[in-house]
């Protein structure tokens, strides 16, 4: 198995919030990131961990980055390991990620301890993308740190798949979760309400297209919308005599799916 190296990864410029940098698309105060922006707000104060879950393509990574650019644009660690991350690997990614001068002390100990020391400096948010990848000695070193009553640190998880089991799996890690949120796909009345917003193509679209595009492609995530879209956008910048209807639908899903029979 190929293994890849722990990244420090800083908080993404907003231009690459939407999926592909869709031209045009509007930032959409969902529900749910608008309980993600009150569940970081409240883990920042408290000095928590909170776990942010769901299926891929729904918004989570998206409502998260614009929830700390917020509340830790400048305190923010955001790391992603895979699952064959070691401790040592995990305490020396978070000797770069401080920018700690020097090269890390082979010395798991020593290392810790400057790690520490540092973190207890200042309050830091410490974001874990990918955590359905993660290792139980990366939820270990996590919990270690959290439970140093002298660091200020925040502790934000964020995966899909089966993140929360591998959260329940791990006991000590879990039982400190300030709290859960579950991502889900937007109702068909989300749809109506924010798809119309969200790009121009959408502005006309009624509710029977909506409801059509849903139903067969998008299925209420926020990345199939965005990759819809913008097939649609490009097909209309080439065509512009082309409207939003369920023709243009059809020939967009079928670009993304070529197995789709119309």
């Amino acid at each position: 198995m190929t293994h890849n190296p722990p990244r420090t990864l800083p908080l993404p410029d907003p231009i690459h919030d939407h999926f592909q940098r869709l031209p045009g698309a509007q930032t959409m105060g969902t529900n749910a990131v608008r309980e993600t922006e009150q569940l970081i707000k409240k883990a920042i104060e408290h000095r928590s961990m909170a776990c942010i879950h769901g299926q891929v393509g729904l918004g989570k990574t998206f409502a998260v980055h614009r929830a700390l650019r917020k509340h830790a644009p400048h305190n923010t660690l955001r790391l992603r390991f895979d699952d064959t991350a070691t401790k040592t690997e995990v305490f020396h990614t978070l000797w770069r990620a401080l920018a700690l001068p020097g090269e890390p002390p082979d010395n798991l100990a020593t290392c810790r301890l400057d790690i520490q020391k540092a973190l207890a400096a200042q309050p830091y948010v410490l974001l874990i993308d990918e955590v359905q990848n993660i290792s139980a000695s990366l939820m270990e070193s996590t919990r270690i740190l959290w439970d140093n009553e002298s660091i200020p640190l925040t502790v934000i998880l964020v995966g899909s798949g089966n993140t929360r089991q591998r959260v329940l799996r791990h006991a000590p890690l879990h039982s400190r979760i300030y709290h859960y949120q579950q991502f889900k796909p937007l109702t068909l009345a989300e749809v109506f309400n924010t798809i119309p917003l969200y790009h121009p193509v959408w502005k006309e679209a009624d509710d029977d297209l909506l409801a059509f595009t849903d139903d067969n492609g998008a299925h209420g995530h926020f990345r199939n919308w965005a990759s819809i879209t913008f097939h649609a956008q490009d097909a209309i910048k080439d065509k512009p005599d082309l409207k939003m209807t369920k023709e243009l639908i059809e020939w967009v899903l079928g670009r993304l799916n070529s197995t789709r029979r119309p």
